[in-house]
């Protein structure tokens, strides 16, 4: 379904530049907080493995650390619609402020909660139940923060605002990583494993911070307001209007969606485990290399940002797709190795092309759908992909290795979702044409 183009030219001359940057800079830190707390769970899944789910077999271990973290996205598409709601009928920033908030108090509980050597099956059970509230308030955020960003940029910038959401994104994750490769060199094996792993999670409570600033010293952007100002409140719930009339859209979004989801979770989320069990490299250099490549990787998302919007989304998007295509059996041929230099090599050139989807993913999101669903579009899409896919994606690579002994299995997988993501791109309509 053609979307109507809208423009907020005369509110964009109201807003000053300080403004809008003080505005975008708030989702982006909302963001890196946010994903912070969450991915801190991925890098630590051996150890938690070991306190939560002791096994005999160490892949039992961690597919089992892996299964929690796929319940997380479970809940993604509910937060989605419950701050979806908030967001496209009381305000963007409401929407925002509160699911940062709710992040942070999960995130810190997980550091308390004692293992099943203290309170035996009551340990997984309370682990789970916490990462269940963790994707509900993720399901606010990732999507949400997309529109709070560019919604406050001016027209011809809005790739670069989006970008600069998932520089908090890829930050957060860096900051987990970095805190993982801290602590591994601070502690012995044994403390880290006892106690540790819990100081990242207490960290995070730090996001709830960044929350109460957002809700207190943020505005409202243009669009909303002018959307509540010409918008009847009694009309239906923005989530079944989406799915009466933005069906396509929805396909669309999802199929660009695969290389963000299960693109960085086998290739960056997943790596660590994978090149300490199957390529046999030590914890702390696999780390390293992890962290270095997203660090790269944040330095390149701008440049895409703002290349989106001078070339044009597609262009961009179709880039990623090549890459993924031609680079994903080469790239695990050489992860199997272990060679330490060709993987952090290998790593890097993906980091290059995920900062290519990370540059225009937020604003082709976004400027599929009108303002009046944007908050629960955008958010649902992002969340929904997510939990059917995402959640998935370290447990599948682990289960297809598994079960046809192929190091390289995970590959294939990355090459079919380059398939479908081609299909998508070529049917895209946006609000503004790019």
């Amino acid at each position: 379904m053609s979307v109507t183009k809208q423009t907020n030219v005369s509110s964009d001359a109201a807003i000053t530049t300080r403004s809008r940057y003080k505005n975008i800079a708030a989702g982006a830190l909302a963001t890196m907080f946010e994903w912070y707390d969450y991915a801190v769970y991925g890098y630590f899944a051996v150890i938690i493995g070991k306190n939560f789910f002791p096994h005999a077999d160490k892949i039992m271990e961690i597919m089992s650390a892996f299964a929690v973290f796929a319940t997380g996205f479970i809940m993604r598409p509910f937060g989605a619609i419950f701050f979806g709601y908030i967001g496209d009928r009381l305000g963007r920033r409401k929407a925002l402020s509160l699911s940062v908030v709710m992040m942070a108090i999960a995130t810190c509980l997980l550091g308390v909660i004692p293992t099943y050597q203290q309170i035996g099956i009551l340990a997984p059970i309370v682990l789970v139940i916490i990462r269940l509230v963790q994707g509900l308030a993720l399901g606010g955020n990732y999507g949400g923060s997309f529109v709070f960003a560019i919604e406050h940029a001016h027209a011809n910038k809005r790739g670069f605002a989006g970008s600069l959401t998932m520089v908090g994104v890829i930050v957060g994750f860096l900051l987990g990583s970095g805190m993982a490769v801290i602590f591994s060199k601070l502690l012995s094996e044994a403390d880290l494993q006892e106690w540790g792993w819990r100081i990242p999670f207490l960290l995070g409570l730090v996001a709830l911070f960044v929350g109460v600033y957002i809700q207190n010293h943020t505005e409202e952007t243009a669009d909303f307001k002018s959307k509540k100002s010409s918008t009847n409140e009694a009309a239906q719930l923005p989530i079944i209007t989406i799915f009466k009339q933005y069906k396509k859209n929805i396909a669309q979004a999802m199929g660009f969606l695969l290389f963000d989801l299960v693109g960085f979770h086998v290739l960056f989320s997943f790596m660590t485990t994978y090149l300490t069990t199957y390529a046999k490299m030590p914890l702390q250099v696999a780390l390293q290399i992890n962290t270095a490549n997203l660090f790269c990787m944040v330095l390149c998302i701008p440049i895409f940002g703002m290349a989106a919007d001078r070339v044009g989304y597609k262009k961009i998007m179709y880039f990623v797709a090549l890459s993924f295509l031609i680079l994903s059996y080469p790239a695990f041929v050489i992860f199997s190795q272990g060679n330490v230099v060709q993987c952090w090599l290998m790593q890097l050139l993906f980091a290059i092309v995920m900062a290519a989807v990370y540059g225009v993913l937020p604003v082709a999101i976004v400027e599929l759908f009108p303002v009046d669903v944007r908050y629960s579009a955008s958010s649902f899409v992002c969340n929904i992909s997510a939990a059917i896919f995402g959640g998935t994606a370290p447990w599948f690579s682990t289960w297809l290795i598994y079960k046809t002994e192929l190091l390289t299995a995970p590959a294939f997988y990355l090459i079919l979702i380059s398939i479908f993501g081609c299909i998508a791109i070529q049917a895209m309509q946006f609000v503004n044409k790019k």
